[in-house]
């Protein structure tokens, strides 16, 4: 995928497009929220640098061609909502991680089931560079919201993976959702 141009979805109320610099506060600002994090595997930023790198990091994924990251931006305004995308996926066993997040003032109005739907009919369509049969998504087994979200696209709870991930000194248990291609809601 690195030698194809990044890709752009829209949705009726979302542009999901590439990350930039310009973009760089308002990520430190959703990274560095202890109440934004407090479900997801990563230490809370405590500076505007660890952004920076973030964004490096989201490019390089897609310069590889192992996964994506898209900014969701409000199709109106475009106001950056936060990032969705696949922290990775793999050519040869046909599966994607789905991961997201949004500024916590954007909660609760559907960006990111949007967002996320979009994404996961992206990448189960025939047109993608390869064939993908099942994404998943782990998901602290205290982020109700996110089990919710998953849940209303068709992925279903799989089992707990004990210890799963490791952050701010300590294990954590990750609950797995997942969807096979044949399962996925269009939206």
């Amino acid at each position: 995928m690195s030698n194809l141009d990044f890709p752009n979805i829209e949705t009726p109320r979302l542009v999901l497009n590439r990350l930039t610099e310009d973009d760089r506060e308002s990520l430190f600002a959703i990274f560095s929220d202890p109440k934004i994090i407090e479900h997801y595997d990563v230490e809370r930023f405590k500076k505007i640098e660890e952004a920076d790198r973030l964004i490096e990091y989201f490019d390089a994924r897609f310069d590889s061609n192992t996964g994506i990251r898209w900014a969701i931006r409000d199709k109106s305004t475009g106001a950056f909502l936060g990032t969705c995308g696949f922290t990775n996926w793999n050519e040869f066993d046909h599966s994607a991680v789905v991961g997201y997040e949004l500024s916590k003032e954007f909660w609760g109005k559907g960006y990111a089931t949007e967002a996320v739907g979009a994404i996961v009919n992206f990448i189960f369509a025939d047109s993608f560079h390869f064939y993908v049969h099942r994404v998943e998504a782990l998901i602290l087994p205290s982020n109700k919201p996110s089990e919710t979200l998953v849940k209303s696209l068709g992925f279903r709870l799989e089992g707990t993976l004990r210890g799963k991930c490791y952050w701010n000194d300590d294990f954590h248990d990750m609950n797995m959702f997942g969807i096979l291609r044949n399962e996925q809601k269009q939206s």
